[in-house]
């Protein structure tokens, strides 16, 4: 099933199909070791956001029991589709696999566009969703139901506000639902009041601050409704997520793949 999802219909040389044989013996029976939990870890290598991606990835495997692989780490497939050309196949194949046999997918999401969304929005598909949690930084919970404070409601409505490829009527209609949510969990606060709020903070508004595209903020509220979000601020925080989402034991699946 993996790779019938990755090929979609593309028939490969026989000396690929070879290759991709032989990095399925060589990489997927690690994560189906006997007594290990696995994880699969996603997120940037860009500047310094590979940081988080090496705490995560260490705190993960910190159990002696667990192991957790980074997809960007793996050995290339050695395809000779992509005729020495980066080749989507290669990265499409990787992710189907690893995320077949890993107990579970870990990804790490900062401020920053790249190409971390086409990894979250595959997440997001029904055979990865379920073993997947996401943990990105500074997400404030756009879908929360309820509040508590209302500087947690403030700080809501700036990431929805800064969000870049959001029009004026899809804000509007985010704000005014924000809002009611928070009037019903009796937070005392005003449109006024959140108004004038979000004027001041839009004026004194840093144009090269990174902020989440709406894409990743709505695939974020998909993940945050099965309580599959956790969000961090420092590494400390990032450090407590990813011990919050170990697994206690593994699932083990039977590695049987056919390849033609």
């Amino acid at each position: 099933m993996a790779l019938q999802r990755a090929f979609s219909g593309i028939t490969l040389p026989s000396e690929d199909y070879a290759a991709i044989r032989t990095w399925v013996n060589k990489e997927l029976p690690q994560l189906q070791a006997a007594g290990y939990t696995s994880y699969v870890v996603f997120g940037s290598y860009r500047r310094d956001y590979h940081r988080s991606l090496r705490i995560a990835q260490y705190e993960l495997a910190k159990a002696t029991t667990a192991m957790a692989v980074v997809l960007g780490d793996t050995p290339p497939l050695g395809l000779t589709i992509g005729e020495g050309r980066t080749d989507p196949l290669e990265f499409e194949l990787k992710f189907h696999l690893l995320t077949e046999f890993a107990d579970l997918n870990v990804a790490i999401y900062e401020k920053d566009s790249g190409g971390e969304a086409v990894e979250l929005g595959l997440l997001r598909q029904d055979h990865c969703f379920a073993q997947t949690v996401v943990l990105p930084r500074e997400y404030y919970g756009v879908g929360r139901s309820t509040f508590d404070t209302k500087d947690e409601v403030l700080a809501i409505a700036r990431h929805i506000a800064f969000a870049a490829d959001l029009n004026d009527r899809q804000k509007k209609g985010e704000l005014h639902g924000l809002l009611a949510t928070a009037q019903d969990d009796d937070i005392q606060i005003t449109e006024h009041e959140l108004t004038e709020f979000l004027d001041k903070e839009l004026a004194n508004r840093d144009t090269d601050e990174p902020a989440y595209s709406w894409v990743h903020l709505a695939l974020f509220r998909r993940f945050e409704e099965a309580n599959r979000c956790r969000t961090w601020h420092s590494e400390s925080d990032l450090r407590e997520a990813v011990t919050q989402i170990t697994l206690d034991s593994p699932k083990r699946w039977q590695l049987g793949i056919d390849i033609e």
